[in-house]
């Protein structure tokens, strides 16, 4: 593969990838790729919220991702269509979430989640990274190996290449393999160390120490650490690469971070040879961690042990930081003594030591030599001091480093001993100073101090001048220091390892010119020499930010006023007359200079000393700093001879910044930057005289080293500079090329986005017209060699090997496509291209070469054609920007090829390459419509059969496009053709979208056929298409009728709303048009017949539908496809909602329709004893809809009219039609003029005659009759339903003629249920008229509801009879009670009770009390009053409150005087009776509803019965009243506490009841009353009094038994344990929580395990209502629990252990360490 697919396939977008198109497979990591085709994108939205929740619950750092990448907005969002600014905020936000999902990785919600970002984002393509980032620690696990197979690997050249094997063989990653590319592939190092530094960063807001992340830590410490290990030779690339990374671990403040870091550091320090000044940093940045995290002091002292023991000897000393660090460690002695006893630690005490003795004896602060000393005593102390350590002493001064042994001999130890002999032995003592010093005796300490004090006095003897006598005795050699000191403070390098302050630059130069000033001439003249680096030096003085030293630099260079000689006089003269506007403004001095510049042109001597000064600046000798800052002086000064002086410095530093060679300093780095800065418009004529100029400039061109990270390659810098200035003054296109040349070399070879977005940048700036259209088409000219039937292309030098001189021309050869590429792009991002039109015949060839490409272009072509294309297309917006014709003075015809471009849709299966081509044959079809519509075919059919399919903005897009610019020019060119062959063209062309739409996506299907009817014209084209596209249908098949039904109602959905798309005239022209052509189709295919002859209208036809090419059923299929299809758009809401009063076409279309229907009865007669028969029937009826929906775009007046006449037709069937268009004109209609009704009502006759038997019909028409009286009574109530109300006594007779049917017994059941209708809704209309005939009716009707088998058997029937009584009482419901009785017997009937419940209702609301209450069916009373009393008015229900109350204190008595033992009815009764009672006592207020409250509680004091009942009610009245209810609980209290005892058989041995059914019933009721009042009380309603009188009773029932053990576990379970647990809650006081905790514990000691496991249940409760409140019980609950864990039944002993568990749970600590 070339380097151009390799680029290509870098710059490929994801959203290009042709495996999103397909819907064959979807990549899923949980599910089988073809089984995953079938779920929809909700199934993958909600597993993926799953996930998130699990995940959410585990860490709520994802908590922030549920509003983002788990919002519902992410259900429509299409990543291919969003903007760049979307996505990168997108892959912002996918990165940290799989960052903070990589430790959770292996879990499943984790792989929900995941499978949500694949199948949404498609992360496996987008980010495919951060997907790796976040599964590559778990590489050997079998879910890696899934995410690993859902990335797009295309070849091994890839990033991800190395993976293949893997993948293909769906085996995990082996850490061998691992481990290898690691070392083998740096920037596959850094993916590991990044992923570690991007976990933390996204977990950097979390507190704590991030355990989770704990094995991202383990693996990137082992496979760093094993990668060092494993590589033969550790290199400094290697080094370097790990370097910034074990900084940020060393700095870190997480644990194991840091840990894994000092495991890799100690790796280093084993396998590598280290530099002393790597060695110091790291031992620096260790010593320092170890401050910020004591816990790992033994690791890292262990580490500083490692690091030293392998490498050089380092002085420890010479970094000031790591010893502080380490004296600073907290038990640094402790820690040391331990390692000491089983590890060798002397190479850390032999360099800390000297260290500890230094800072103990010269620390000024007598708080910080106190911690010294006692480090220092403390280290000697603890650590046994071998192998020479004792006799370690420190250094002498900052001038001698290292160990100092005082058996060492030498200068430096005799200094040592004589300015601080610290370990020297003394002779009082016998011991060294630093022990005598601690010595217990005063007098050795007294000792001590006197020697310590004449050391000192010896030491201030020495003179602060004795150094410059010795170093710097000469004035060139101190001026030469001097200079240092005066520029090294804008140094950013700090090589020295010094700082030079503002302050200490100042006093230099203050001292310079108190030096200068005592100095000879002829010193003078040496110091201001040419090679001196004195006067550079202070001109870089002078562009200080700070004051003070630009006037002492001043008062320096006036003291060289003497020195007349000097080259640089005439430059320092001329400064020192600005003294004050130097001093005053910093940037003065380069504004001077570039002065002086201009003016050298003129001065000979100044240009001179511009000159010197110059190349002062460029020497070797002077700094780089130095250097830069003179050149920032000189920034004014621009031209050749400037430029010139400083290309031996460009030439030095590009030759040191090569790949192989070290990295520049930064100053080194700027002042290269700085010298190219100086190619610019005054010095660019240069370029083109000097060719080492323009050598030098390329060379920088194509120089992408960058030394430091912040500071941009030469490259770029380069290409900064090349502006449209800079270009236009070069001076020749000889010079120009070769740049231009050179950038597209930089472009080619590039692959920093940084690069190519400069290099696209500098070629917008040039102006074509004048620079870049020439010089580019000289690189794309190309000449043509015939050789045969093939033609073969060459370029020219720019893309080809140089031709050999005498070659005649080639036959053939390679064309470099690379540089096509880039030249192609940078066309494409040309704004104003000029004269554009030379090359399109460039541009044209190059196409033709890449669809017949030789043998060596070894290229893939598609991404070249579509910059062809892009650019030719770019070349006709330009040429015709509003999208007309062009002349040829512009454009050649002959030179646009469209047949090279109808052959590249061909040749190429890339749709994006498709999508290029439409556009441009759109554009095209404006310019040259003629060469277009040659063509047109092809296009046509091939946007069907592929771009057609796609589902994306942009194919959709194209096709629009294309069908709006292609066919106007079909139809204009058209017009003076017949229009028969305009119809045959436009129906090929309409042929081919229809034959597409069942690939085209479903959404895309509308827009596209509705742009592409409007191009063509509704009125002309609409039809054809129609026809298309039922005949597509009708020739479609399917497997199941099921799958047949589904396809029809979609396809004709979208028929209808295709055809709503345009005007209703446009539409029923399309009709008519349809209704002539099906007219114009046979009865049948004959396959005998000769066909006719085909002519332009024959030709037409035979396209649309061709009888020759299908089959009889299928031509009789889309016949009928296309009578249905128009029945149901003149039917559809669309239609009739754009239709008005006035339709013209609809007369047109009657008349079409009712010649169509002849023709179709017609031919039913002719085939009636054919197979076909009953297709023809069906399909007349299918006319007879669309006549009907014609009918009723028609004037009323003709419609009632046409329909009288129907109806006194011979035909039953004709007469069943005219009524039934009837009926759904009545339906429709809702406004009618009065000759309209009159009209009308004349029908009511007809229709009664209908609805009476015939005795003339034979018996097999009886069906078809009983049909007919069904139709006529429906007729009769619409009609009754629209003007019964206004024209009662009309419809008289049709209420006796119905009610007659409805009292017949051997009528037919359904002609009975319409009659019954009928009845319903002419009652509704006559109302009063109507009660004459309720003696009459109300039987018939009641009747009919005592059949029951024939109601439940015929629904219709059932509905017909409960309608008619539902309707006779809402209408009379005050004349009725003579037949209530027997209604509400019917409301009850079990089997009738969901058909009555309306019945029901009206019962209840529309009948007055009086009325009502009288009626003794108390089931159906007590729901239809329950009702009534829902809708009673408030006045109402005060009227008759004191009866209701009688009447319920009178049903509540059921259970006491009508029981008899029956207690499943009782209570279903009682159930009744206080659902009815509570619907009134929700609509009392608190005033009227606490004397029934009290009258209740004194009827229930009167029996025992009534006791049970009072507690039933009770608990619904707390259940509904909730809170209400706690106000009057308190009259509740003492009589539950006695019924609670009364209950307790433990306690007592009578009982309340004979039964123990009723007692447990009763213990319930209370139980569960005690436990909503508790549940709702808000008013401290459990006070101190009312808890201790409930605490026992309560607690005792735990003892109670009766019942039977099933019983006694319900009641424990299900009441009692949940009431003691709200009980607790509604205490709220501690003290009764510790009494009640008591009397519980109390019950686990009962003799019965049923007790005793019933107690642990109540203390589990307790425990999970009061929570950490529970603590404070704990103490006496854990003896107890103790006690039972030991018990003797194995169930209590095991609930137990799960009391202690949910305890746990509950209370957030461990409970097993009390037992």
């Amino acid at each position: 593969m070339t380097s151009l697919a390799h680029q290509l396939r870098r710059l490929a977008l994801p959203q290009s990838d042709p495996n999103l198109l397909t819907r064959s497979e979807v990549a899923s990591l949980l599910f089988d790729p073809k089984d995953a085709v079938s779920m929809d994108r909700s199934t993958f939205y909600a597993l993926g919220c799953t996930g998130l929740e699990e995940l959410m619950g585990i860490e709520p750092a994802f908590l922030e991702f549920q509003d983002t990448l788990f919002s519902r907005a992410s259900l429509t969002l299409e990543r291919s269509v969003q903007s760049k600014e979307v996505n990168e905020k997108l892959d912002a936000g996918i990165s940290l979430f799989l960052a903070r999902l990589s430790p959770y990785f292996l879990l499943k919600p984790a792989h929900k989640c995941l499978e949500w970002l694949v199948h949404r984002f498609h992360v496996q393509l987008y980010n495919a990274d951060a997907l790796l980032r976040c599964s590559l620690p778990f590489h050997d696990t079998n879910v890696f190996v899934r995410v690993l197979q859902l990335l797009h690997i295309r070849d091994a050249a890839a990033r991800w290449g190395w993976l293949l094997g893997p993948q293909k063989a769906g085996v995990p990653l082996s850490r061998g393999a691992l481990v290898a590319h690691c070392y083998s592939d740096l920037s596959f190092m850094d993916f590991i160390c990044s992923l570690v530094t991007g976990s933390v960063q996204a977990y950097s807001g979390r507190s704590g120490s991030c355990s989770q992340l704990r094995v991202i830590f383990s693996f990137y410490a082992s496979t760093i650490v094993s990668a060092l290990g494993a590589v033969e030779k550790v290199s400094d690339a290697i080094i370097s690469k790990l370097l910034p990374f074990v900084h940020k671990g060393l700095k870190s403040s997480l644990t194991d971070y840091k840990a894994a870091t000092l495991m890799i550091v100690c790796q280093l320090a084993v396998k590598v040879t280290m530099e002393a000044s790597l060695v110091d940093i790291l031992a620096a940045h260790v010593a320092k961690s170890l401050l910020g995290e004591p816990v790992l002091a033994k690791e890292g002292l262990g580490c500083l042990v490692v690091l030293l023991q392998n490498q050089k000897e380092v002085s420890l000393f010479s970094s000031p930081r790591a010893s502080v660090s380490l004296s600073s460690v907290p038990a640094l002695a402790s820690t040391l003594q331990a390692m000491a006893a089983a590890h060798d630690v002397a190479p850390l005490l032999r360099y800390l030591l000297p260290h500890l003795i230094h800072a103990a004896f010269t620390c000024r602060s007598g708080e910080t030599q106190k911690d010294q000393l006692a480090v220092l005593e403390a280290v000697l102390k603890s650590v046994p001091l071998t192998n020479g350590l004792d006799r370690t002493r420190g250094p002498v001064n900052t001038g001698t480093r290292g160990p100092v042994n005082t058996g060492t001999r030498g200068p430096v130890n005799r200094c040592s001993e004589q300015i601080l002999p610290d370990f020297k032995m003394l002779g009082d003592s016998d011991t060294s100073l630093l022990l005598s010093l601690k010595h217990p005796q005063p007098s050795v300490r007294v000792s001590a101090l006197e020697h310590l004090v004449g050391v000192i006095a010896s030491a201030q003897k020495l003179k602060p001048l004795r150094l410059f006598q010795v170093h710097l005795c000469e004035p060139p050699m101190l001026f030469r220091f001097l200079c240092v000191l005066w520029g090294y403070g804008s140094n950013h390098g700090d090589q020295l390892d010094v700082k030079v302050g503002a302050v200490l630059q100042t006093r230099a130069l203050y001292v310079g010119g108190a030096v200068l000033s005592a100095q000879p001439s002829t010193m003078l003249e040496q110091l201001a020499a040419a090679d001196s680096p004195v006067v550079p030096s202070l001109l870089c003085c002078l562009t200080s930010p700070v004051r003070e030293v630009r006037r002492a630099a001043l008062g320096t260079l006036s003291s060289l006023s003497g020195a007349g000689a000097s080259p640089f006089r005439p430059i320092t003269e001329r400064l020192l007359k600005n003294s004050e506007e130097i001093i005053a403004d910093p940037s003065y001095l380069s504004q001077a200079l570039g002065v002086l510049q201009e003016e050298s042109v003129k001065a000979k001597r100044l240009r001179s000393s511009l000159q010197q000064l110059l190349q002062s600046a460029g020497t070797p000798g002077c700094p780089s700093y130095s250097a830069c800052s003179l050149l920032r002086a000189l920034s004014h000064a621009n031209g050749p001879a400037v430029l010139s002086e400083l290309l031996p410095v460009l030439d030095r530093l590009l030759e040191q910044s090569g790949p192989d060679t070290p990295s520049l300093l930064r100053s080194e780095a700027q002042l290269m930057h700085l010298v190219l800065g100086k190619y610019n418009e005054a010095s660019a004529p240069l370029l083109a005289e000097n060719q080492n100029c323009l050598d030098l400039f390329v060379r920088a061109l194509r120089n992408s080293t960058q030394p430091h990270p912040d500071i941009p390659s030469c490259q770029i810098i380069a290409l900064e500079q090349m502006t449209k200035p800079f270009f236009s003054a070069l001076g020749g296109e000889a010079v120009q090329q070769k740049l231009l040349s050179a950038m597209l070399d930089v472009l080619l070879e590039s692959r920093s986005p940084l690069v190519t977005d400069t290099v696209r940048s500098v070629f917008k700036g040039p102006d074509e017209s004048e620079v870049l259209l020439p010089v580019l088409s000289r690189v794309l000219i190309l000449y043509t060699v015939l050789t045969g039937t093939c033609i073969r292309y060459k370029l020219v030098s720019s893309f080809r090997k140089p031709v050999e001189a005498g070659d005649g021309g080639p036959a053939g050869g390679a064309v470099s496509w690379q540089r096509v590429t880039l030249i192609l792009e940078l066309l494409q991002h040309k704004k104003k291209l000029k004269r554009a039109q030379t090359l399109v015949p460039v541009l044209f060839a190059l196409l033709a070469r890449s669809l017949d490409p030789c043998p060596a272009d070894h290229t893939n072509m598609e991404y070249t054609k579509q910059l062809l294309l892009g650019c030719l297309l770019n070349v006709c917006h330009r040429l015709s920007p509003a999208g007309g014709a062009v002349g040829p003075d512009l454009l050649d015809e002959d030179k646009f090829s469209v047949e090279l471009v109808v052959q590249c849709i061909r040749a190429s299966d890339v749709p994006q390459t498709h999508h290029h081509a439409l556009l441009l044959l759109g554009a095209a079809a404006a310019i040259f419509p003629e060469k277009v519509l040659l063509n047109i075919m092809p296009i046509f059919t091939f946007m069907g059969a592929n771009i057609m399919r796609l589902d994306d903005a942009y194919s959709f897009r194209v096709i629009d496009q294309t069908v709006q610019m292609v066919i106007p020019a079909l139809i204009q060119l058209s017009d003076g053709t017949s229009s028969s062959h305009v119809v045959a063209v436009v129906t090929r062309i309409l042929h081919v979208f229809a034959d597409a739409l069942p690939h085209v996506p479903d959404h895309r299907r509308l827009p596209i056929l509705s742009q592409l009817v409007t191009t063509l014209g509704p009125a002309r084209f609409l039809w054809v298409l129609m026809l298309l596209l039922f005949k597509l249908h009708a020739t479609q098949t399917a497997t199941s009728t099921s799958e047949k039904d589904a396809a029809l109602e979609r396809d004709v959905d979208f028929w209808v709303s295709l055809c709503c798309e345009f005007k209703v005239s446009e539409q029923l022209s399309s009709l008519i048009s349809i209704l002539l052509f099906l007219l114009k189709l046979p009865d049948d295919k004959h396959d005998g017949e000769t066909p006719p002859p085909i002519g332009p209208q024959r030709e037409v036809e035979e396209l649309i539908f061709s009888l020759e090419a299908h089959s009889s059923k299928e031509l009789r299929h889309f016949q009928f496809l296309s009578v249905s299809f128009m029945a149901q758009l003149l039917g559809s809401a669309g239609f009739i909602g754009k239709v008005g009063e006035r339709c013209p076409l609809c007369f047109r279309l009657l008349e079409e329709i009712l010649r169509y229907i002849h023709a179709v009865a017609r031919r039913a007669e002719d085939n009636a004893d054919k197979p076909t028969a009953k297709f023809w029937r069906v399909l007349l009826n299918k006319a007879y809809e669309v006549l009907d929906k014609v009918n009723s775009l028609l004037p009323t007046d003709t419609f009632i009219t046409v329909m009288r006449g129907l109806m006194g037709n011979e035909l039953a069937s004709v007469r069943r039609k005219a009524m039934e268009l009837l009926n759904n004109k009545l339906q429709h209609r809702t406004q009618w003029e009065d000759r309209q009704v009159t009209v009308l009502l004349q029908l009511t006759g007809d229709l009664l005659s209908i609805v009476g038997k015939s005795s003339g019909e034979v018996m097999e028409r009886e069906a078809e009759h009983a049909i007919n009286r069904q139709t006529a009574l429906y007729s009769l109530k619409l009609l009754c339903r629209s003007f019964g109300s206004a024209h009662q006594e009309a419809f008289v007779p049709v209420l006796q003629r119905a009610v007659d049917i409805a009292a017949a017994p051997e009528e037919e059941k359904n002609v009975t249920g319409s009659a019954l209708l009928c009845i319903a809704e002419v009652v509704g209309a006559l109302k009063a008229l109507a009660i004459p005939h309720l003696p009459r009716l109300m039987p018939a009707v009641l009747n009919t509801l005592t059949d029951r088998k024939e109601l439940l058997t015929n629904e219709i029937y059932l509905l017909s009879a409960v309608t008619a009584l539902q309707r006779v009482t809402e209408t009379l419901p005050h004349f009725i009670s003579p037949y209530l009785q027997d209604t509400t017997s019917q409301v009850r009937c079990p089997s009738l009770s969901t058909r009555l419940a309306s019945l029901r209702s009206t019962l209840a609301t529309r009948l007055p009390p009086r009325v009502l209450l009288p009626t003794r069916q108390l089931g159906a009373l007590m729901s239809i009053l329950k009702e009534h009393i829902t809708h009673m008015e408030k006045d109402q229900l005060s009227f008759h409150q004191s009866e209701l109350t009688s009447f319920f204190l009178c049903a509540l008595d059921f259970r006491a005087e009508h029981c008899q033992g029956d207690l499943q009815k009782t209570s279903e009764v009682e159930g009744h009776v206080i659902d009815c009672l509570l619907s009134m006592v929700m609509k009392l207020s608190e005033v009227t509803f606490r004397p029934l409250f009290f009258k209740l509680l004194d009827w229930s004091k009167l029996g025992r019965e009534r006791l049970l009942t009072f507690c039933r009610l009770s608990d619904v009245f707390a259940d509904r009243l909730k809170g209400l209810f706690v106000l009057f609980a308190g009259n509740l209290v003492t009589g539950f506490v006695d019924l609670l005892r009364q209950t307790n058989g433990s306690k007592t041995d009578e009982s309340l009841f004979d039964s123990k059914v009723k007692t447990n019933q009763l213990l319930r009721f209370v139980l569960d009353c005690l436990f909503k009042i508790f549940m709702f009380d808000t008013q401290k309603f459990v006070s101190r009094e009312r808890g201790d009188a409930l605490m026992s009773p309560l607690v005792d029932q735990l003892e109670n038994t009766v019942g039977g053990d099933q019983v006694y576990q319900q009641l424990v379970t299900q009441h009692l344990v949940p009431c003691v647990g709200q009980f607790s809650v509604a205490l709220a006081d501690e003290s009764q929580w510790k009494t009640l905790n008591y009397q519980i514990l109390l019950k686990t000691r009962h003799p019965d395990s049923k007790v005793r496991f019933s107690s642990l249940l109540m203390l589990m409760e307790l425990a999970s209502k009061l929570k950490e409140n529970y603590m404070v019980l704990l103490p006496e609950t854990i003896p107890f629990l103790a006690e039972l864990m030991e018990d003797d039944c194995e169930e209590v002993e095991q609930q137990v252990q799960k009391v202690v568990q949910e305890m746990e749970k509950i209370l957030g600590e461990p409970l097993q360490s009390y037992f």
